[in-house]
């Protein structure tokens, strides 16, 4: 049978899993030709490997040892845990950081902290979270247009806006738009609505899953598989948590409830959707959850303003109000794919925290899984988000297939979360991302608050679960 059978498409239901044929998931890429052709990808950029990634091999003992020591107050303990690594992520997961930065606070707090290991600290080695660090690791590339050179604004701004026509046709021909939203979330909808009507952008919205009520109807409606069982991840958590605190204890429950199990069933559920609506014959699926805000770039200001302001998510930041705003998301979009990603993709996060791998253009990382964690964690760690996915349609079923296998695997409660855990199989997807440190960038996160933790604070009872079952296991060992 053809591996471009548009019948498996179609047979898709968007509420359940399909065991779809193995030719699917082992497409051979013959449209890269094509691809190129379109705009959908460079071929003149090269394509580093996805594979898992250590630099714990290269650094000396000595170090090693005195970032074993002393673990970070909070967080999950297991042995052999790199707490220097630990403290960096912390940073740099959260906000526009660059690892450098990260790296250089983390560093910092440890010496203060730890005293008694200060001239040890003072040696320790480079962390390269991101190989070509300096390609793509700067705040400054996000206000980038990459209109064609002009000397004067004026003739920057015309540029701009026959490229944004040019991008605005290619965008409407190419991109199957989908927004992730709550039914209850009615306002986060109406704010989403406005900005794409701004952006002239046709969305479809598609439910978001809410599973605090229980998981036996979701596992009848084909949400969550059958073989999944939420007891067996309570106990594997509670054994690989056995030695971290309490506090850790609830870190994880604010992470990992109930809200991230619907979460995760909810963007796989997306993506099948996506993948059965093929027939619309775009080839490019963009998924955004409800809480983003599309990115606006700014003429007759300098950019470098903006970057030091604290960032609104708001049309006009405060720093330039006087300033002429421009759309830009779609000529980004487009340039980024015409200019800069390789032909091999299959996925691409337009804004990732704290991105693990190797920058590939002045805006894309390769992500790679993160050796330095264990598998059983997931790799956890890296690359946080799943604010706005691109993906090649043709790629969509092998995507959601691998990881469906990931998240649904009651030995690895960490890859519950779908970020980590699509970070986690970069070794068998063709992953790329645009770091979140590129500011204004594509999108940003929103403050509306984040309603995957709401619903894991709805499931206090599996914290109390946790907390007791541990204590019981540590009385034992």
């Amino acid at each position: 049978m053809s591996c471009t059978c548009h019948a498996i498409y179609v047979a898709l239901l968007g509420a359940a899993f399909v065991n779809f044929s193995r030719c699917l998931e082992e497409s051979d890429r013959q449209l890269q030709q094509t691809d190129w052709f379109e705009g959908f990808c460079n071929q003149d950029t090269s394509s580093p490997e996805g594979a898992v990634r250590s630099f714990q091999s290269i650094w000396p003992q000595s170090a090693l040892q005195s970032c074993e020591k002393q673990p970070d107050a909070g967080s999950w303990i297991w042995p052999g845990r790199n707490w220097c690594w630990v403290a960096a992520k912390r940073h740099a997961c959260y906000g526009h950081h660059t690892w450098y930065d990260a790296e250089s606070v983390a560093y910092e707090e440890m010496r203060h902290n730890q005293k008694e290991l200060k001239a040890e600290m003072q040696m320790l080695p480079h962390l390269p979270a991101l190989q070509n660090a300096e390609l793509c690791d700067k705040p400054v590339l996000g206000a980038e247009l990459k209109p064609k050179e002009a000397k004067e604004q004026e003739q920057k701004l015309a540029a701009f806006h026959i490229q944004s026509a040019e991008a605005h046709f290619w965008f409407q021909r190419n991109v199957a738009v989908y927004v992730l939203n709550m039914p209850s979330a009615t306002e986060r909808w109406a704010q989403m609505s406005r900005r794409l009507q701004e952006l002239e952008i046709h969305a479809k919205r598609l439910d978001g899953i809410d599973l605090s009520l229980g998981l036996d109807q979701a596992k009848k409606d084909g949400l969550v598989p059958n073989d999944w069982n939420f007891t067996a991840a309570k106990e594997t958590m509670v054994r690989l948590l056995h030695k971290s605190s309490a506090a850790a204890a609830q870190r994880y429950l604010d992470n990992y409830g109930i809200g991230t199990v619907g979460c995760a069933a909810a963007h796989l559920r997306a993506m099948w959707q996506a993948a059965s609506a093929w027939h619309s014959k775009k080839p490019l699926v963009l998924i955004l959850e409800d809480d983003v805000w599309l990115e606006a770039v700014a003429f007759g200001v300098n950019l470098v303003e903006i970057l030091l302001m604290p960032h609104k998510t708001t049309q006009t930041p405060l720093c330039c109000s006087s300033a002429v705003f421009e759309d830009d998301f779609k000529l980004k979009l487009r340039n980024l794919l015409r200019d800069e990603v390789p032909c091999d993709w299959d996925v691409i996060s337009l804004r990732s925290q704290c991105p693990y791998g190797v920058c590939v253009t002045p805006h894309l990382t390769r992500v790679q899984p993160d050796g330095n964690e264990p598998e059983e964690m997931c790799r956890h760690g890296v690359n946080y988000g799943f604010y706005a996915m691109l993906y090649r349609a043709d790629a969509l079923i092998p995507v959601a297939n691998a990881l469906h296998r990931q998240i649904w695997n009651n030995s690895r409660p960490g890859c519950l979360a779908n970020d980590v855990a699509l970070a986690a199989i970069s070794d068998r997807i063709a992953y790329y991302a645009v770091p979140s440190s590129q500011v204004p960038g594509f999108v940003q996160h929103t403050n509306r608050g984040s309603v995957r933790t709401e619903l894991n604070h709805r499931g206090q009872a599996w914290l109390d679960l946790v907390l007791q079952k541990k204590q019981r296991y540590a009385d034992k060992s």
